[in-house]
């Protein structure tokens, strides 16, 4: 039972390891200055152009959903 139990934490330890590294090598963003405003927004216009693409894509694109 404990061999198990510590096997458990070490998998959790090594997934949150992975994730702080990962983490880390994101860029820090600021709210002031425009090459940060100008990342974000792109970033923004990236996963909207996705969302459509997805939607677009499974058909989830109807628009007006009212069949009236």
């Amino acid at each position: 039972m404990l061999q198990t139990a510590g096997l458990v934490a070490l998998a959790v330890a090594m997934i949150l390891t992975v994730y702080d590294l990962r983490v880390s090598l994101l860029p820090q963003t600021c709210s002031e200055c425009q090459h940060c405003r100008e990342r974000a927004e792109t970033e923004r216009l990236t996963q909207e152009r996705l969302a459509r693409e997805y939607a677009r894509k499974n058909g989830f694109d109807h628009g007006d959903d009212d069949d009236r």
